[in-house]
């Protein structure tokens, strides 16, 4: 019996949604690295301090539950090297 041939609409959403997210972190952080240069700033510390900005505007805007999740969830993602996903 063949392979089916129809694609999930849902599935090619969430694919090509993720590719557009991937594409637009990896431009982000090419455009850290780039400025971090630019600026001779060490890049550990600008992505350190990206990421305790955007941990405060999570907070802020979607309450402290919340960006305590997020920070759960990068913790479990760095600890083990599966994958994540946000909601």
């Amino acid at each position: 019996m063949a392979a089916p041939k129809v694609v999930r609409l849902a599935e090619y959403r969430q694919n090509t949604q993720q590719m557009h997210i991937d594409d637009i972190s990896a431009q982000a952080f090419l455009f850290l690295q780039e400025q971090a240069q630019e600026h001779d700033l060490p890049m550990r510390a600008l992505l350190r301090e990206h990421l305790l900005g955007l941990a405060c505007v999570v907070k802020a805007v979607e309450g402290l539950d919340e960006a305590q999740n997020w920070l759960a969830m990068i913790s479990d993602e760095i600890n083990h090297a599966g994958s994540i996903e946000i909601q």
